[in-house]
This record gives C-alpha cells, structure tokens and sequence, in this order.
C-alpha cells in the first residue's frame, strides 16, 4: 500500500513538472540543448547567486521527491544553464545518482557530448570526491557551491 502511494505521488509530480515544464518557453537557439519533455528555463541574467539559488530550487525538489537534501546544476561560463539535476541517490537507489553526477549526465545528454570544458558547477554544498571527480573527468572548469557562492576553482583528481 505504502509503496503503491509514493509510486503514485511520483507519477502525480513527474506529470506537473511535464505540464508546466511544457508551458515553458526555451530560446530557439538552446534548441538542441533541451529536451523537448523536460526544458530548463534561462534567467534573464545570470548571477552566480541566481544560478546557486536555482541549485538550491534542486536541493528542495530532491527534497519534496523524499531523496537526499543536494542539488546541482551546470551552465556555461556565461551563465547559460545545460543541465541540472535533484540527487537521486533514494529515488532511483543509486549510490552515485548525486545531484552533481546527475547534473553532469543532463547536461551530457542535452548538449550530445561528455566534454563539458569551460562550464560551471553550482551544488548546493562542496562537491563529494566521486562528484569531484566526475567534474574533473568532464572537463568542468570551476566549482561553485553553498549559499554564499563559494569558488573552489577547478575540480581535481584524487585531490
């Protein structure tokens, strides 16, 4: 019964989140970074405390989806966002489903490539080592993560 419930609450937020992700409006020329069931909506300027806040927006869908409390995201130096992604790790029981490993992979996905060079990372806390690791691997070139922002330049491996 009880996991009828929760299987029937994720339905009911994977089909909002489908609908009001459909009344979103995506630039055309973010076309093929988008999936059409599931588009990211652009700031009008990005700050790096906008694009925290919005990993935070994640945090809180992982939270409210009853997974761990972390969210990422990725976006351009310019602050276009590429991928972003709740943690998994309760939902899909997936020990390395982090936001940041999710974010990586949506991004991935969306722009049809694994070399993310020159893009940001904005987590809502510091980056585990796995997480680090896998930014490193994907070529981010900065760390950003907490409330205030904090920089901790480029990821590095086994550091």
């Amino acid at each position: 019964m009880l996991r009828q419930l929760v299987s029937t609450r994720r339905t009911a937020l994977g089909l909002l989140g489908t609908t009001i992700g459909l009344a979103l409006v995506v630039s055309p020329s973010l076309a093929h970074q988008t999936d059409p069931l599931n588009p990211i909506l652009q700031p009008e300027t990005a700050t790096p405390e906008f694009l925290i806040a919005r990993a935070f927006d994640m945090r809180d869908l992982a939270v409210t989806g009853g997974d761990q409390a972390y969210g990422a995201l990725i976006a351009t130096a310019d602050g276009v966002i590429v991928g972003q992604a709740p943690s998994r790790v309760v939902t899909h029981g997936d020990p390395t489903a982090h936001a940041e490993m999710e974010a990586i992979r949506n991004a991935a996905r969306r722009l049809g490539t694994r070399n993310l060079r020159g893009h940001v990372i904005y987590s809502s806390s510091h980056p585990c080592p796995m997480c680090e690791a896998a930014a490193y691997w994907a070529g981010i070139e900065r760390m950003v993560h907490g409330r205030n922002a904090a920089d901790a330049g480029a990821p590095e491996l086994c550091g």
